[in-house]
């Protein structure tokens, strides 16, 4: 093969894992989760008309004011629930309902986030702000007030009421317990200080945040979960293997692949897709891009069950604890077969349903 047929099987390998990585699942809980932040937007941008009104009068007799206090909202699911997906599609949404305000900012948590200082320049940082480099740099005189002053600012230019700090379990490191109660503080006076409501979101660890700190708990709207399809549950169990059977059908529809795999065409393939995505959909995702990547190594246009067996492997080799170690306990169902509480739930279930 010529370098030139090499650059273009490239090319085209490239464009049929762009299609795959395109294909985005609506999370059955997408409703509910915009249905709260819809409720939360709305009792926030009346908060703060308040507070601007109070504002302007405080200004013109020379006096401070008390801002209200607003809400906090935790969106808990493990890494592949889609949370940040669904959350990104509410936002777009919003913004282009209301254009040139962005009601709903998205910020990720670094990791090497711990203090109020560095939380509240990442947020300047998302906002597009130039203050952030300026308040980064400063050390001996920066100032936590003229900090969320500057943030309070740009949020009311740009019409935000809600931030979501995503992937917050990232700030809380090895010293979880006390990151937690530094962080929590620093999120709390966001939403003491009527700057915007806050969504927390992350896996279970992120509960710390609440936890440690019994005033931001006492400030939560409500609070979501997403945690992984119960096979037990007809919804769950509905809406894992549709997930997983639509994402099969496109892949051939849009000739990502010659054919389809037969993911749910059996309880045992069934089982053995659940056992090793642990009933999480992004899990599927990203193990079906694996296997395609090794099937295109190979010059193949199909997917077979070897392809995904060693994508699991290689995604499981890329699961790492806090200290970055190989996480322990992941099922490997090609190892150890199938759970059979799992071929039976799935048998019962499949029966009960029809399907």
């Amino acid at each position: 093969m010529t370098t030139a047929m090499k650059n273009n099987a490239r090319e085209s390998n490239a464009e049929l894992r762009a299609k795959l990585k395109t294909l985005v699942v609506k999370n059955r809980r997408l409703d509910l989760i915009e249905e709260r932040i819809l409720e939360m937007l709305a009792d926030t941008e009346v908060l703060v008309a308040d507070d601007l009104l109070r504002e302007k009068e405080a200004e013109e007799l020379r006096q401070s004011i008390t801002y209200t206090e607003l809400w906090a909202l935790p969106i808990i699911g493990p890494t592949g629930s889609t949370k940040t997906t669904s959350m990104e599609s509410i936002a777009e949404k919003l913004k282009r309902r209301r254009r040139g305000n962005r009601p709903v900012l998205m910020v990720k948590c670094r990791a090497s986030t711990r203090t109020a200082k560095q939380l509240q320049v990442q947020i300047l940082e998302a906002f597009g702000d130039p203050q952030a480099e300026l308040m980064q740099r400063r050390v001996a005189n920066f100032s936590h007030k003229a900090a969320m002053d500057a943030i309070r600012k740009v949020a009311r230019g740009a019409g935000t009421h809600i931030v979501v700090l995503d992937e917050v379990h990232n700030m809380l490191g090895r010293d979880k317990r006390a990151n937690a109660a530094t962080m929590a503080v620093a999120i709390k006076s966001l939403v003491n200080d009527g700057v915007f409501s806050i969504v927390v979101m992350g896996t279970k660890d992120a509960h710390l945040l609440f936890q440690v700190d019994a005033e931001l708990n006492s400030r939560k709207f409500d609070e979501i979960s997403l945690e992984p399809a119960s096979l037990s549950d007809e919804q769950d169990y509905e809406y894992f293997f549709k997930f997983v059977g639509r994402v099969e059908r496109e892949m051939a529809d849009l000739g990502i692949i010659d054919k389809r795999i037969g993911l749910i065409d059996d309880i045992d393939s069934r089982a053995k897709i659940y056992d090793l995505a642990d009933g999480v959909v992004g899990v599927v995702s990203r193990v079906l891009m694996l296997a395609l990547r090794i099937s295109q190594r190979d010059g193949r246009r199909s997917i077979g069950w070897d392809d995904i067996k060693h994508g699991f492997w290689t995604w499981k080799a890329d699961q790492k604890d806090d200290d970055g170690n190989p996480i322990a306990g992941i099922y490997d169902p090609f190892k150890s077969n199938t759970k059979p509480t799992t071929n039976a739930a799935i048998r019962e279930m499949s029966k009960k349903l029809k399907v």
